[in-house]
């Protein structure tokens, strides 16, 4: 039934809609916004020709706005541009020269693309031939201003038609074909631009095998165009370099191969050990390549490639590590500092000052995110090394499953305020397979870490985002991820009626397909789960039918790898 409110507008399939915009730079909202509008046509016209319309009838005015749009003083005085973050968002509505008018404004292209999906999948709703649009007065900013993907190229499975798909490793060779790339990235930005995830790490975002300097170009344009950062995961005298792997200067093997006496001295194989995993060795091969932190020439190296990187590419962002299967202990290394592990701070407070400079001498707006490795963010003592790095970095702590219990009983908004520098987030290896959590429910997690990251002043998470949406336990984490990340005052409660419901069927059938995800893997607990989701997905259709039909699917799998008897 349309509704019939006086604050609704409708509009039949012939109005007239207007949109206003910078049609080339905003290119992919007005696409998103035609999507959207149920097929209506939509007539474009440039922001600067606004106050020049005839006054001819108009059904709906629609006017994109960024930054130093050119808007009619009129226009511009409703936008509290002070409060719109980069990706916060208003949609206010009003009358303009006497047409209905929405006003959507974004505080960079990402708010815009924000606002336009809001529009679109929360408040547009679709009775036969009528579209009916309510009155929208709404100012909209994060919660939390970074909410990262983390992924290795080789294991980012979203586009699922194609061979050599692998599911764990770190120093793997990339086996898809190679166009790969892009089909998977591609596809794992469009999800991230439409529910609010604004960065993306890649390590191996630059092979040979998938298109080199020109595919990774692609790749930034298009999420650039979508407002997702792209961040090349760099290692520094590891993990290849800038260039991972391929016949390139900054790909770190062929530095070394140059300049041997500059490799890093190990005084034990590689490997790295986390604590829900048995230690893992490394093979001998130039992908565990490494350089020595001491010396001056591999500085130099890194600082150079590190300029180059950022002058290449439309990135966002860098991730930095100085790799995590071992520490160089030659002797001047040894004089330098004790000893780590598998990982040294003191060698980041070394080279990282005059990579993070080469990076803005670049760029100025690149997110520097560097990797403060894992399970030691309550420990103050341990950090204090970091002190010594730049202030406006921004420090990722690592947390795995058995460490979290402590992280949310421990972390305070006093203990965040002591740490060394004011630009803190989390990375977890929770729900991946460093944490035997691939394809697992860990929403509730998710949830309770955003929301501690809020309330104790972090500024973000990073999960890895590695598995496609396709798999719906993996889009119910994610959704979970971006949205107690975007929105503060968000609960379980709400995110299931808001979020869940409507991909599910309802309510009560979104609590059940929670309850059905983490059934103990026992006959007869599996076969009712398999009988009650048959019934319940024989009255969906569409999405929600395939997203049950998963379901069943998944418990099948699960119930055949029980043993016989």
């Amino acid at each position: 039934m349309i509704p019939l409110n006086a604050s609704y507008l409708h509009l039949p399939s012939r109005a007239r809609i207007l949109v206003a915009a910078d049609i080339d730079h905003q290119a992919h909202a007005i696409c998103q916004l035609r999507h959207y509008l149920a097929g209506r046509t939509a007539e474009l016209v440039k922001l600067s020709a606004l106050t020049e319309l005839p006054p001819e009838q108009v059904d709906w005015l629609i006017v994109l706005s960024e930054p130093n749009s050119p808007l009619p003083d009129a226009l511009t005085r409703p936008i509290p541009w002070s409060s719109l973050t980069e990706d916060g968002f208003m949609l206010c509505s009003d009358v303009w020269r006497g047409w209905p008018l929405l006003l959507i404004a974004g505080g960079g292209r990402p708010g815009l693309i924000y606002a336009v999906h809001e529009l679109g999948t929360r408040h547009l709703k679709q009775y036969d031939d009528v579209l009916a649009v309510p009155h929208l007065d709404t100012l909209q900013v994060p919660a939390l201003p970074y909410r990262l993907f983390w992924t290795w190229d080789h294991s980012t499975n979203w586009y699922l038609e194609q061979v050599g798909i692998q599911e764990i490793g770190a120093l793997n060779y990339y086996s898809k074909p190679r166009e790969g790339f892009l089909e998977d990235y591609r596809r794992l930005v469009d999800f991230m631009s439409r529910h609010r995830i604004n960065g993306v790490t890649i390590y191996g975002f630059l092979r040979d095998n998938h298109g080199g300097v020109e595919a990774a170009q692609e790749l930034c344009r298009y999420a650039a165009e979508r407002g997702v950062r792209i961040l090349p995961g760099v290692g520094i005298n590891a993990y290849g370099g800038i260039y991972w792997e391929g016949d390139h200067p900054y790909n770190l093997t062929h530095w070394l191969r140059r300049h041997p006496e500059l490799r890093a001295v190990f005084d034990k194989p590689p490997a790295f050990h986390l604590p829900d995993l048995p230690e893992l060795w490394f093979p001998e091969t130039h992908y565990t390549d490494a350089a020595c932190p001491s010396k001056p020439e591999n500085a130099r190296y890194h600082e150079e490639a590190i300029q180059w990187l950022a002058e290449t590419f439309e990135i966002g962002g860098i991730n930095f590590e100085t790799g995590d299967y071992g520490v160089c202990v030659c002797p001047e290394c040894r004089a330098r500092r004790e000893a780590d592990a598998t990982w040294s701070h003191r060698d980041m407070a070394l080279l990282y000052p005059r990579l993070f400079a080469a990076a803005r001498r670049a760029r100025n707006d690149l997110w520097l995110v560097c990797e403060a490795y894992w399970d030691n963010i309550l420990d103050l003592e341990r950090l204090a090394p970091l002190a010594a790095l730049p202030g406006d970095a921004i420090y990722q702590f690592c947390i795995n499953r058995s460490y979290w219990p402590k992280v949310k009983a421990q972390l305070t908004r006093e203990h965040v305020a002591r740490l060394p520098h004011p630009h803190n987030i989390l990375r977890t290896h929770m729900g991946s397979q460093w944490n035997h959590e691939r394809y697992e429910l860990v929403a509730d997690r998710f949830a309770e870490m955003m929301q501690l990251m809020v309330r104790t002043g972090m500024q973000g998470a990073t999960i890895f985002g590695e598995v496609s949406a396709f798999s719906t336990v993996n889009e119910i984490n994610y959704l979970a991820f971006a949205r107690f990340g975007y929105c503060a005052d968000l609960t379980w409660e709400r995110f299931i009626a808001e979020d869940l419901a409507p991909l599910l069927g309802g309510v009560a059938e979104a609590e059940r397909y929670l309850t059905w995800l983490r059934v103990p893997p026992e006959r007869r607990a599996l076969q009712q789960a398999i009988g009650e989701a048959r019934e319940i997905a024989a009255a969906q259709s569409g999405e929600a039918y395939r997203r049950w039909v998963w379901l069943q699917n998944r418990l099948f799998q699960k119930l055949a790898m029980l043993p016989d008897g």
